[in-house]
């Protein structure tokens, strides 16, 4: 016999998507430029970037983690792409470059973090600070000016009419949901921030899952900071402020927990096209920016009020039941 769903029930399962539907919606009334292939393309190719950043911020919430220091991360790695490229034409090279300084900045946060037993957020801040800094020095404070045409080829190329950026952010969701979902890291991740002792016991390694969860989150970050300097065609060094709360927003705001244990992609990817969706929107209609800003620390106090409210440790019990009765399996 089939159980009926309740409308609480699919308002809990389905209510982030009925938001985003609301809120196009309403947008579209608001504003007849909404709907216009132009502008939706242009809503695309400007979430594709927190997007890339907000795969590693999913995986880092889900573990009990968080990263501050995407944006500042993102900027020096992208400053240092174009400089490579500048120096070599050699658009491979200027890409290697971008992943690799991510990845380097993501493995000083994680080892810090589990070497040290520092808080994440005290970590990362400082990276924050440390990696705008660099960027800032190496560049002596201005853009580095591109002539070749080549470096915009992903931020400013298309296949079929699809922007390349848009497609690199679809490529990228299937390997980050694939990871989270059918690796035994992914179990890892979700094991982690359920129950850290609990997973500690099983036999997982937490603290190489977290470096890894960081590295992962620094490498995207290069890779985005390689999408946005492409689409600027220049290396910006004040490019990338507060792209890492646009990210951690979208996350929340798709269902994962502060707390860790409880998330997916898909609700990240469908939580950044909300604030994707609103920053258009706003820009639209002439709001001013420090409204904007009003708005966005608005939606952070309603996440993370919303996440308290709804999820109690009930989530994590869950989760890591299964993740006990797969090492019992696998065993």
């Amino acid at each position: 016999m089939n159980k009926k769903i309740s409308p609480m029930q699919i308002l809990k399962r389905y209510g982030i998507i009925l938001l985003l539907i609301l809120l196009v919606v309403i947008c579209s009334i608001l504003s007849s430029n909404f709907l216009t292939p132009t502008n939706i393309f242009n809503i695309l190719k400007q979430i594709s970037v927190v997007l890339i950043i907000a795969y590693g911020e999913c995986l880092l919430i889900i573990a009990g983690q968080t990263d501050l220091s995407p944006g500042s991360v993102l900027c020096v790695s992208g400053v240092l792409s174009a400089m490579a490229f500048v120096g070599t034409g050699s658009l491979v090279l200027a890409i290697v470059v971008a992943i690799l300084v991510g990845a380097l900045a993501g493995v000083c946060n994680g080892f810090f973090v589990t070497r040290y037993a520092l808080p994440p957020f005290i970590v990362t801040l400082g990276m924050q600070i440390t990696a705008r800094g660099i960027a800032l020095f190496v560049s002596h404070g201005a853009p580095v000016v591109i002539e070749q045409e080549s470096f915009k080829i992903l931020g400013q190329g298309s296949l079929f009419g699809v922007p390349n950026v848009v497609i690199l952010a679809a490529v990228l969701f299937v390997v980050a949901w694939f990871v989270l979902n059918r690796t035994s890291y992914g179990r890892y991740i979700y094991a982690v921030g359920g129950n850290e002792e609990a997973a500690k016991a099983s036999g997982v390694g937490i603290n190489k899952v977290k470096v890894i969860a960081f590295t992962i989150c620094g490498a995207l970050s290069g890779v985005a900071g390689f999408a946005l300097m492409s689409r600027m065609n220049v290396g910006q060094p004040n490019a990338g402020v507060n792209y890492e709360f646009d990210a951690i927003i979208g996350v929340i705001l798709g269902g994962a927990s502060f707390s860790g244990g409880i998330g997916t992609m898909f609700g990240a990817v469908v939580g950044c096209m909300i604030i994707g969706v609103l920053n258009n929107v706003l820009n639209l209609l002439n709001v001013s920016p420090y409204i904007q800003q009003i708005v966005k620390g608005l939606l952070i106090l309603i996440a993370v009020v919303a996440d308290a409210k709804s999820k109690g440790q009930g989530g994590k019990s869950i989760l890591m039941s299964k993740f006990q009765k797969k090492k019992q399996e696998q065993a």
